[in-house]
């Protein structure tokens, strides 16, 4: 990377005020000293999750707002995505009131969800792959230029080596 990045720069990368900068680090979900990409990507999950409001729950847009207790799992979670081999372009970030979030990683584990979970129940869906796979030059992660392919054919390159590498354990743990 050629320069340092600033909570400025954060906020124009993640395309968001600065206030959310400020926020996330004040709530120590980021640290000024060390900012990168994954920081760009933590930053937009709270910006969304922050501002959630569930049905039947009435919150004022002026009321000030604490650390709802399940945003730090939230944040994590996008955290383990971002390094996550099995994350594609089709990765997506399940946000569902008083459960833990859920990731799936393609199309078909996507309609999965909906179908078998979810059901008829309010769930917000956060496009962690497609986020990732479009972090502006200078904040890319490892899996950025692994994702920026087509969502598709990413996902079915991941999930070929996913496959491999699940045999390979097998066979390893049978030995």
């Amino acid at each position: 990377m050629a320069g340092r990045i600033t909570p400025a720069s954060l906020a124009t990368a993640a395309k968001l005020n600065r206030i959310w900068v400020k926020k996330a680090t004040e709530l120590g979900l980021i640290s000024p000293a060390s900012l990168d990409g994954e920081d760009v990507i933590v930053v937009q999950v709270l910006a969304v999750v922050d501002q959630l409001v569930w049905p039947g729950n009435k919150r004022s847009r002026s009321q000030s707002r604490t650390l709802e207790v399940g945003l730090p799992l939230v944040v994590n979670t996008a955290r383990d995505s971002i390094t996550d081999i099995r994350t594609t372009r089709d990765t997506v970030l399940w946000v569902v009131q008083d459960e833990v979030p859920k990731v799936t990683n393609t199309l078909g584990e996507r309609a999965q969800y909906v179908i078998d979970v979810l059901g008829r129940r309010c769930a917000y869906a956060i496009p962690l792959g497609e986020w990732i796979a479009t972090l502006p030059k200078g904040y890319e992660v490892p899996a950025t230029h692994r994702l920026a392919g087509h969502g598709a054919l990413a996902s079915a390159i991941a999930t070929a080596d996913t496959a491999t590498e699940d045999a390979s354990l097998e066979q390893s743990a049978t030995a």
